[in-house]
């Protein structure tokens, strides 16, 4: 079946057609004890395992054991990889497959949403809670069930320097936005219910710094950074916040992006203290087009293949913080292709 449009806010390949169950499929699960959703659902979820011999199972924490139990899944010839567990897990299993592609043909990747936030997962993932997910993904894997959806999505590729590993992804971040997500983590700790563990908390702290940015507070300092996309240099500037990303959406359905170039990478830079940033913030976070947002007021986002920063502080791809010496360099660029089952 042709490839079919899932969502065309510029020419960024965003895909989809249906997978049917047809026959069994050789399923491999890499399940994280200690992410968060999956950490209080654990006991159920192998016990279900038990039942399933075909499938293969490992508990993974860090991004050796992924990459040992994806080099074993390998091995066994399994057809799709699932994965249990938060952005942090998906980002390991994404750097395992590409970077030491233990695979002869690259496998789809199911993501069953066992973090707190899943961000990744609530763009390309199963819907539900792990359990009831599971349950689903085994019985496609079987041949029963219904169609699942097979949505293509470019990753990206994060270079920190000639002698380091390249890390792979779906949501590089930098200046205003790794302060808050440095934060986030803090009262996600301190929260009592899952409702502010998760999306809903993130969408709070986020309006928190919207509402002090407005009021002329400063909730964050200015990130100095030196930009060149796709070889044409953008100069050094404060910014309030920069993003790189391959997602439709980020949590809790935020759009943040309005360029219509042709590249897969999706980049949205403001600049810090940006003109009426209240009445931009509707567009922004929608990604709707406005007056308001114009690279001369703070606000730019194109359609990108590759950006070049220097910057002195820390980032992240994936909610990891990316550690790189003061002034280094680093590159996001295309780094290949995954499809993504949904069910």
């Amino acid at each position: 079946m042709s490839m079919l449009a899932e969502y065309n806010a510029g020419p960024a390949p965003y895909t989809s057609d249906l997978w049917d169950a047809g026959r069994p499929r050789r399923l491999g699960i890499l399940i994280n004890p200690q992410s968060g959703t999956t950490q209080h659902s654990l006991q159920p979820l192998l016990q279900i395992l038990d039942r399933y011999k075909s499938a293969i199972h490992r508990l993974v924490v860090g991004p050796k054991d992924v990459s040992d139990a994806l080099a074993e899944m390998a091995a066994q010839q399994v057809e799709v990889v699932a994965v249990c567990g938060g952005d942090g897990t998906v980002h390991a299993a994404l750097t395992a497959l590409f970077h030491a592609s233990p695979f002869t043909v690259r496998p789809p990747v199911v993501l069953i949403a066992g973090g707190t936030t899943n961000m990744t997962a609530a763009d390309v993932g199963m819907e539900g809670k792990p359990i009831r997910a599971l349950e689903r993904l085994l019985a496609w894997s079987d041949g029963r069930g219904p169609a699942g959806r097979r949505i293509r999505r470019a990753i990206l590729r994060v270079d920190c320097g000639p002698d380091s590993t390249p890390r792979f992804g779906m949501f590089f971040s930098a200046a205003g936005i790794v302060h808050v997500t440095r934060v986030r983590r803090a009262t996600r700790r301190q929260a009592r219910s899952g409702l502010m563990r998760g999306g809903l908390g993130t969408a709070v702290t986020v309006g928190r710094y919207l509402v002090g940015l407005a009021l002329g507070r400063r909730v964050v300092e200015p990130t100095p950074i030196a930009v060149r996309l796709d070889g044409e240099l953008h100069g050094t500037h404060n910014y309030l916040a920069l993003l790189i990303t391959t997602l439709a959406r980020l949590n809790p359905g935020i759009r943040p992006y309005w360029g219509k170039e042709d590249g897969p990478l999706r980049y949205t830079a403001v600049s810090y203290q940006p003109q009426d940033l209240l009445r931009a913030a509707p567009s922004l976070i929608s990604g709707r087009p406005s007056r308001y947002l114009t690279p001369e007021a703070g606000y730019t986002s194109r359609n990108i293949h590759e950006a070049v920063l220097q910057v002195e502080t820390a980032c992240a791809l994936d909610g990891q913080i990316l550690t790189s010496e003061p002034s280094h360099v680093l590159t996001v660029s295309y780094g290949g292709e995954v499809d993504f089952v949904r069910l």
